[in-house]
């Protein structure tokens, strides 16, 4: 039976790291027991590098080369483990600077090595075309195929050993931005106080700041959306330079490169054609009609003249105030993935009793939510949870990333079960379009939970599609902005990111122009054309939650996809599984499912 409850799930000021019990905790112990064991294989890696390192100039045959990646497949297997405990320890408390060391350290030992071993890859495109053709069909090599295929594909765009060397070297510095930013955003950044509907006063923070926004108080929402922009506001100048430095990075390596642009060169690893990023922005514009229509329903229902920014996100469907306990989450998401299967379903639960999840906000703590973790150990969840529906389908989401590591690294040798962030965003929503299905059917008989949950799926569509485009619409417009040598200034972000809220939220909003510093707070920006993939997945997301549910083929060519990891480029792997992303009939489909649901959902409020 589905429960909730209107407990209260964090007051006061946010809890210190400390205070946070154990079992809500995840368990790095069979990472590393503690930090000596750590510091242990650390002192290992250039004994790995060594041997590598020694290599060089005798990477002209089938043999050297497979020894080669061999030995790099070591080097890379203990790099993963060391990176994976060093980053999750220090987004446990961005405050601790000895978490802050350990990964500032482990990032500029990667970048050293990178260095060192920079030669390899132009060493060995220095052979034949008809040669590597040879060794990439060649039994010695099979588990290194994609990897060649890949490293002839970027032959044009990989430069001397001199200048490669070089630029692996300075890769420390090229991540600085993102680092700063996020140092600034997490640790140094204070948000005010917030008087909440029950008159209590609560500290606002990152993740928080949706909790207020849901709020049916009005004030209590412009309090929180005035005070955390209003912060943001504060450190305008720097978060501009970040960007703007960061962005800059994107154009100097793009061009070095040889690529037309740096979306092209952000987008040439997955072997992913601009076409399709500008077809998504494209569709998105069609499409915005219904959006709008979506914008004005939310506005008649909450009753209001225009909408403004901290609207957008309270539920309109009335006094439904839904509050779940980790704990029957936890069950929820269970249920609702029953239909992938018995093997996954017992290794979903492990997650609980292995303590995958750190679930709990504390002081200092990264926002938001992922899914970590290496090959050699479990996946790891970071969560903020705070007791909201959303929260519980970030719940399902993440461990969508988790077990498609956990199927793809049963299924497939180290070198090829990483996959790339295109396919990961299929398997994390098509978990949230599971648990949709079953609260739907568990409880579809009550129209104003239906309705809310409908109101949910609308707001999803929205913050995974219509955003994340703008989103990359914006990211794509500011790197042509400096490529053009116009001036990234706080004016002109503002000013661009602000046009673009207006274009996409229609003529319902009256916005705030405060949410012109929005783009300040996306920590997204500093992950290089990453956030168009969320719509691009969520739209094939759809189709595939769909066949699960019809029937077992679809069920197995889903988790066929899932355990294919990244042995392929994503398009062919997300094809070959029965979903062509290039074919214009999936956006349709997806948007065509969107106005469906806002009518079925304003049919139920009328």
């Amino acid at each position: 039976m589905i429960a909730y409850t209107t407990e209260k799930t964090s007051t006061g000021a946010i809890p210190l790291r400390e205070g946070i019990p154990g079992e809500h905790r995840w368990d790095l112990l069979p990472l590393y027991a503690d930090s000596e064991a750590w510091e242990a294989d650390f002192a290992r890696l250039d004994d790995l590098a060594a041997p590598l390192e020694a290599m060089r100039g005798t990477l002209c045959g089938e043999e050297a080369v497979a020894q080669f990646c061999e030995a790099d497949t070591r080097l890379d297997l203990l790099m993963d483990r060391l990176h994976t405990y060093a980053h999750l320890k220090a987004d446990e408390d961005k405050g601790v600077e000895a978490n802050q060391a350990r990964e500032s350290r482990v990032r500029a030992k990667f970048a050293e090595i990178a260095g060192r071993l920079a030669w390899a890859s132009p060493e060995i495109l220095a052979n034949s075309e008809e040669d590597l053709l040879v060794w990439i069909a060649s039994e010695r090599l099979i588990g290194y195929r994609y990897f060649l295929e890949k490293l002839v594909r970027r032959k044009r765009h990989t430069l001397s050993e001199a200048e490669e060397s070089l630029l692996a070297g300075a890769a420390a510095i090229f991540s600085g931005p993102g680092e700063t930013y996020g140092l600034l955003t997490n640790v140094d950044l204070k948000f005010p106080e917030i008087t909440d509907s029950g008159g209590e006063s609560r500290e606002l923070s990152q993740g928080r700041f949706l909790t207020f926004l849901e709020s049916r108080d009005r004030k209590v929402r412009q309090d929180a959306f005035e005070g955390l922009y209003d912060s943001y506001q504060g450190v305008l100048n720097t978060v501009s330079c970040t960007l703007r430095t960061h962005v800059k990075t994107h154009t100097f390596l793009s061009r070095r490169r040889h690529y037309s642009s740096a979306l092209e060169a952000a987008l040439s690893p997955d072997n992913v054609p601009v076409a399709l990023y500008e077809a998504l922005i494209e569709a998105n514009h069609r499409a915005l009609p219904a959006f709008h229509g979506y914008m004005d329903l939310r506005r008649r229902q909450l009753g209001l003249d225009k909408l403004d920014m901290c609207d957008v996100y309270v539920p309109i469907v009335p006094e439904m105030d839904v509050k779940v306990p980790f704990e029957q989450a936890c069950e929820w998401v269970v249920e609702a993935c029953a239909p992938l299967g018995s093997e996954y379903v017992e290794a979903l639960k492990t997650a609980f009793a292995d303590r995958w999840i750190d679930r709990s906000e504390n002081r200092g703590k990264r926002s938001g939510a992922y899914s970590s973790g290496c090959y050699e150990s479990m996946p790891y969840i970071l969560l903020n949870y705070q007791g909201r529906l959303d929260d519980v389908f970030t719940l399902a989401h993440e461990l969508g990333h988790s077990m498609h590591s956990w199927l793809a690294n049963h299924a497939q040798p180290s070198q090829l079960a990483g996959y790339p962030i295109f396919i990961a965003e299929i398997a994390s929503t098509a978990n949230e379009a599971l648990l949709l299905d079953f609260l739907l059917k568990k409880r579809g008989d009550d129209s104003a939970f239906r309705a809310y949950l409908l109101n949910h799926y609308c707001d999803g569509f929205r913050g995974t599609v219509y955003r994340q485009t703008m989103f990359a619409e914006f990211e794509k417009d500011v790197h042509e902005m400096d490529a053009a040598g116009e001036a990234l200034t706080p004016e002109a972000l503002c000013d661009a990111y602000y046009e673009l809220n207006r274009v996409f939220l229609g003529p319902a909003i009256e916005a705030d122009r405060r949410i012109s510093w929005e783009w300040a707070r996306i920590p997204h920006f500093y992950y290089n054309f990453y956030v168009y993939k969320y719509a691009t997945s969520f739209c094939a997301s759809q189709i595939f939650a769909e066949r699960i549910l019809m029937d077992e083929p679809g069920r197995e060519s889903y988790l066929g996809l899932l355990r294919a990891g990244g042995s392929a480029d994503p398009l062919d792997l997300v094809r070959g599984a029965g979903v062509d992303l290039q074919s214009p009939e999936v956006m349709t489909q997806a948007f065509g499912r969107f106005e469906a649901t806002v009518q079925e959902l304003d049919d139920l409020l009328s």
